[in-house]
């Protein structure tokens, strides 16, 4: 056995072009693969699916210069299993980066890194959404206005990343951390993007703030979004999570709320969500309501299997969706067909995750 991992690092090290150093070099190969078969009804229309949920594949590695520095690297795809997957161009099984970035690490700064990687407003919360990777995600209303484009904005969805970044990632000092982030206008029309987190955890407590600004094009107004979010872990089995996001841009504004709890019971987990949108500024019945609850089973450690209901009630004025993305589901189903129109789906699914490291 000893043997074969031996051979087997040399194949990887030897396929990656990695070069003979004296240096510490560790390379993990990482990733995870889901589909679900998705039962949705959003009004317009009533459909099954069988839908690719969040498959990856990716990269990681850390080359040990000397004792206080160290290179860092990252690089990740969507996967797509299901025709239609979205994942790349003309259904291909690798496409969509994800994450990838490349920069330098200190134990006492952190790291700084150029390159891609989820905006700071996501990253802070991702592993509090209760039905993340799957079609019930929470950003059908948190971190959204809807199906909307208010005062020229062509963007108002922050459950996404930041590109052409220079990314920086602060150090854990007793409980607290930050990352922050500037993607640059390579364009030359104001559209800079920028956001910054910061989070402490310290026992069963975590707690997160998080601005985001989306820039747009000169003339048109950029957005902003801010997040608040608090989770606690109840005996080590119950985690109850709350938090509070506003978005503006220009003089409109929405304020949206997210309340959640899962209870361990062995290897089942139950789960509950709840969100509210509050009306839009200036559009009156254009807000929003989400639940979800389901159960998980882990099988393995690295391998779940789920069921899920979940429903997204529209005012007469709301354009809130499921979100049909590589990061959720790729149901090509999930768009409204008019302002009000309701949605709701039943999906069942697996998730199974792997990491290899050469180490």
């Amino acid at each position: 056995m000893h043997v074969c991992k031996k051979k087997c690092a040399t194949a990887v090290a030897l396929a990656l072009g990695i070069v003979s150093s004296s240096h510490a070099n560790e390379v993990t190969l990482y990733g995870s693969v889901g589909a679900a078969f998705e039962s949705l009804d959003n009004t317009a229309i009533s459909t099954t699916e069988v839908s690719n949920t969040h498959s990856v594949f990716g990269l990681k590695g850390v080359l040990n210069v000397n004792d206080d520095l160290s290179a860092v690297y990252l690089f990740d795809t969507f996967v797509g299993i299901d025709a239609g997957s979205g994942a790349g161009a003309n259904d291909s099984l690798f496409g969509g980066g994800r994450d990838g970035w490349v920069g330098l690490s200190g134990e006492e700064w952190g790291i700084v890194a150029l390159g891609f990687q989820g905006r700071p407003w996501k990253t802070a919360t991702n592993h509090l959404d209760l039905f993340g990777s799957t079609i019930a995600d929470y950003s059908a209303v948190m971190g959204t206005m809807g199906d909307r484009d208010l005062n020229g904005a062509s963007d108002n969805y922050f459950d996404g990343g930041i590109g052409n970044s220079l990314i920086y990632f602060g150090p854990d000092i007793n409980g607290l951390s930050w990352h922050a982030q500037y993607g640059a206008d390579e364009n030359d029309d104001g559209s800079n993007d920028f956001g910054i987190q910061l989070n402490y955890s310290r026992d069963a407590l975590y707690l997160s703030l998080s601005h985001d600004v989306d820039g747009q094009v000169s003339g048109s107004s950029d957005v902003d979004a801010t997040k608040l979010a608090v989770s606690y872990t109840l005996q080590g089995k119950t985690v109850i999570t709350a938090m509070y996001d506003t978005i503006s841009i220009g003089s409109d504004a929405r304020n949206a709320y997210y309340f959640a709890a899962a209870h361990r019971i062995s290897n089942s987990t139950l789960k509950f969500a709840y969100a509210m949108a509050d009306d839009i500024d200036g559009a009156t019945n254009s807000g929003a309501s989400y639940y979800a609850f389901g159960v998980s089973h882990m099988l393995d450690p690295n391998l779940e299997v789920y069921a899920l209901y979940s429903g997204l009630d529209n005012d007469s004025a709301g354009a809130y969706t499921y979100i049909s993305s590589p990061h959720t589901s790729s149901n090509s189903n999930s768009a409204i067909a008019a302002f009000g129109d309701d949605s709701s789906v039943f999906a069942a699914g697996i998730r199974y995750h792997f990491a290899w490291n050469n180490q």
